[in-house]
């Protein structure tokens, strides 16, 4: 085994790679169902069923837009996903399972997309040694085969990403059409993530202090032609071009505090935490000691993680496009620093650090890549689809401020969900809703999440809606979602109880 390795190593060291970072990623394409938050879900996957539907989940669409403005988001990635689930729904491939089945197995293969461009730049800035050692890292993180198999625009953007690098990494004196290709490419990747105009202006003015203007001006104009072509959408709908672009831009220095409002330095305890000390920590000074030898992979990268620094917003998936970067470059920055120590005492301490990253990376890659996440959501739409007379839900969370959203792709159904929180005024306006429809449309279940004070909730709810309850069914979370609850409390880990509403008369 250990021979047909090395053989494979020497002989054919990419598609190794390849082959044993597939690996996790069957593991997750099989059995890591569900989504992992809520905007790869929510944003692409809702939002494109909704279409095929006749609905419009997310009210997107112009005609249910106020004076007609646009929302700020890319029509290019979800758009993808609505004419592909137009296509399954044509050849009786519709069921959401067998849906979702299909999108972890194309996404988890087109992540593989991302390591051959990683492994070709570092070979070419270093050697194939160090190249097979930081891809097979980047492959092998624990986070990312789960991660890769989602609706991610974060990950999803990177390969266009690393293949436009290796283009422009080639050499100094690329031929024009490299570069067009490379801007093409890059105007793809921020079709996907919006945030990736700070990538391609980083490229932009590393080319220009390497004084190769033309390369710039073509590049420039290729990443406009590209977005023009993916962005043709908003021609359509808005009639003009890049609204949507404009809209994003103006929303989020709008809201920069709207969501979260993090220190600055928060994201480097992300890297070093996700990348797993102690090498996480030399991985990132060998990083930080590459802005000068590396320009053109440094400063792009580092300037896309500069400004989510210092914008308030932070979202550990915002910085997901520069662990290739952090990887390779960290790699090779560390290794040239054992070089010029040639000891033999760092050599046994650089042992010693890959060992503990393998071990930990290893432990974790196993619990995490199969697990199922918001299980209980899932499955509880899932039950109110084999439901005949389904009509819609009741979600009673009355424990805390923020009710878990359900994802209304899993129950076929695009009836109104009302939620009950711990807020007064949120669910008073709620219960105003309910009140003004008719017997036959309303809600026929409701979802208690948690048993918490489980007996006064049924009876408040009695009150309040002038029903009776009969209990169906219970869903609870997996495995992952109750020990992330047990390490941090804060982390949703939510068991759903179902009952049957039948109304007073």
């Amino acid at each position: 085994m250990f021979e047909f390795v090395r053989k494979y190593k020497a002989e054919k060291p990419l598609f190794l790679l390849l082959v044993v970072a597939l690996i996790p990623r069957i593991i997750s394409i099989l059995f890591s169902k569900g989504y992992g938050m809520h905007d790869d879900h929510y944003l692409i996957v809702e939002a494109a069923q909704s279409w095929v539907d006749g609905y419009d989940y997310n009210s997107w669409l112009p005609k249910n837009r106020p004076n007609s403005d646009p929302t700020g988001h890319s029509w290019f990635y979800v758009g993808l996903h609505y004419y592909f689930f137009l296509f399954l729904d044509l050849i009786n491939l519709g069921e959401p399972g067998t849906k979702m089945f299909i999108v972890r197995l194309l996404h988890g293969f087109y992540s593989l997309l991302a390591l051959p461009p990683l492994y070709y730049i570092g070979k070419q800035i270093s050697n194939k040694d160090l190249a097979f050692k930081a891809v097979l890292v980047y492959g092998l993180l624990w986070f990312l085969p789960i991660l890769s198999v989602r609706n991610l625009v974060e990950l999803v953007s990177v390969p266009p990403l690393l293949w436009a690098t290796w283009l422009l990494v080639k050499n100094d004196n690329q031929k024009i059409k490299n570069v067009v290709l490379a801007g093409l490419l890059m105007g793809v990747a921020m079709s996907i993530r919006l945030h990736m105009s700070l990538f391609i202006g980083g490229i932009g003015l590393v080319l220009l202090f390497k004084k190769r203007l033309v390369h710039a001006i073509v590049f420039g104009i290729s990443v406009v032609v590209s977005l023009f072509v993916t962005q043709i959408g908003d021609i359509i709908l808005w009639g003009r071009p890049f609204a949507e672009i404009g809209e994003y831009i103006a929303y989020n220095l709008a809201n920069k505090t709207s969501y979260f409002n993090a220190p600055w330095y928060q994201y480097f305890g992300t890297i070093v935490g996700l990348l797993l000390p102690p090498l996480s920590l030399v991985w990132l000074i060998g990083y930080l000691g590459s802005w000068k030898k590396y320009a053109l992979l440094f400063w792009p990268s580092f300037i896309f993680f500069a400004f989510h620094c210092y914008f308030p917003n932070k979202q550990e998936r915002f910085i997901l496009p520069v662990f290739p970067f952090l990887v390779l470059l960290g790699t090779i920055g560390w290794y040239r620093f054992i070089e010029k120590k040639n000891s033999d005492g760092w050599r046994k301490t650089n042992t010693w650090f890959y060992r503990i990253f393998w071990g930990l990376n290893i432990l974790l890659l196993l619990v995490v890549s199969p697990s199922y996440s918001k299980k209980s959501r899932v499955e509880s739409m899932e039950f109110f689809a084999t439901q005949p007379n389904y009509q819609g839900v009741i979600v009673e969370y009355s424990m805390e401020y923020d009710v878990p959203m359900l994802p209304r792709f899993y129950a076929q159904a695009w009836n109104t969900i009302f939620y009950l929180s711990k807020d007064p005024e949120y669910t008073n306006k709620q219960i105003e809703k309910f009140n003004k429809r008719t017997q036959e449309t309303r809600p026929n279940h409701v979802l208690f999440f948690e048993d918490t004070d489980l007996a006064n909730r049924e009876e408040q709810f009695k009150k309040t809606f002038n029903c009776e309850l009969e209990y169906l069914t219970r869903r609870e979370p997996s495995y992952l979602d109750a020990l992330l609850h047990k390490l941090n409390p804060n982390n949703s880990n939510e068991t759903a109880l179902i009952y049957l509403i039948k109304y007073n008369q």
